[in-house]
């Protein structure tokens, strides 16, 4: 007698509810990065985002509390980055100057944590032997995370060809559900000049923003300021169009400066067009002196801006020496004296 057993091809609601309950969440990581996702870090040649995504990664695997003002929600996690781009020599001599920088307690947690395939692994993930190397090389080390630089070096076609990115992006999806890893891959735009970094800077921009769970900007003006943008999240609030300052010092370690609503991007001493209408208020009005609030009441309601904009707006134009604040929360035009 033979024995057949069906498989049922569809659950009911209550069949979903107990997978639910049996199976352990996946909680935010960190920013708007949830575990077990698949997104893309981009930017254009020389902003940094190689570096800024090591500088996360040792963050992952150090366990610290936090990266660029936002909370990492565990604790120290094995990572692995694996570089496709450049020379291993290359790559293991900035580590170590990030490495240099740690407590002994730290560089335990870092040689333990911070991971690397084999310095023969393949420089393209383009075939099927390639792609199923990668996945038992990450099976195989039981990392959480994984950093792969870039996905320039897994494209097999044009990666502007939606097909090509769509393909590219089912089989990154597939590793990072297989494997139960969180997976952050760096892409490249062109040069950008002096614009603001958005998701239509990328090839194929129309699929990874479709396929991808996150999209992180990082950019670097002409005034050289580098900074992170918060491009678009699936599993969290992605509102924020702040831009998040940083610096690297001598040892390639990121530095958080701060955070602002808007950038120069043309040029350091180039005033934005709200903030130029800000700055002729007092010209227009040279015996006004306002407080923060009266300035924050009038220019959100005229300008159609956010408080915060207000505020930056005003610090850089007495920064550019275009209104003065003789007081804490005082602003005035400059050369004016109200007795």
């Amino acid at each position: 007698m033979t024995l057949f057993f069906i498989m049922s091809l569809f659950l009911n609601f209550n069949e979903a509810l107990n997978m639910l309950e049996t199976t352990e969440p996946a909680e935010m990581l960190w920013n708007g990065v949830k575990e077990n996702s698949f997104g893309l870090v981009f930017g254009p040649p020389k902003s940094g985002k190689t570096i800024f995504c090591e500088n996360l990664a040792i963050s992952f695997a150090l366990g610290r509390n936090d990266f660029m003002g936002y909370p990492i929600n565990k604790g120290s996690q094995k990572v692995m980055f694996i570089g496709l781009e450049e020379f291993w020599r290359n790559r293991f001599e900035r580590n170590a100057k990030q490495f240099s920088t740690l407590s002994d307690d730290e560089k335990e947690l870092f040689k333990s944590n911070f991971l690397f395939p084999d310095t023969e692994f393949p420089k393209t993930i383009t075939t099927k032997e390639n792609w199923e190397l990668l996945k038992k090389t990450i099976q195989e080390s039981g990392v959480n995370i994984v950093f792969i630089d870039s996905i320039t070096r897994m494209n097999h076609g044009k990666i502007e060809d939606s097909k090509t990115a769509e393909e590219i992006c089912l089989k990154l999806r597939n590793l990072s559900q297989d494997l139960n890893v969180s997976l952050f891959v760096i892409h490249h735009t062109p040069k950008l000049g002096d614009e603001d970094i958005s998701m239509d800077k990328i090839k194929g921009s129309t699929v990874f923003s479709q396929e991808s769970d996150f999209a992180i900007g990082i950019n670097r003006t002409s005034g050289n300021k580098r900074y992170m943008k918060n491009i678009f999240f699936r599993y969290a609030d992605d509102s924020d169009d702040s831009h998040h300052e940083f610096e690297l010092d001598e040892n390639l370690i990121v530095n958080y400066k701060q955070v602002n609503s808007f950038i120069n991007f043309k040029s350091d001493r180039r005033i934005s067009e709200n903030r130029e209408q800000i700055a002729n208020y007092f010209k227009e009005n040279p015996s006004q002196t306002l407080s923060t609030k009266e300035c924050v009441d009038y220019f959100t309601s005229s300008l159609n801006i956010r408080e915060r904009q207000v505020k930056s707006y005003l610090s850089e134009l007495v920064e550019l020496e275009a209104i003065v604040s003789p007081n804490r929360g005082l602003y005035q035009l400059k050369g004016v004296c109200n007795e």
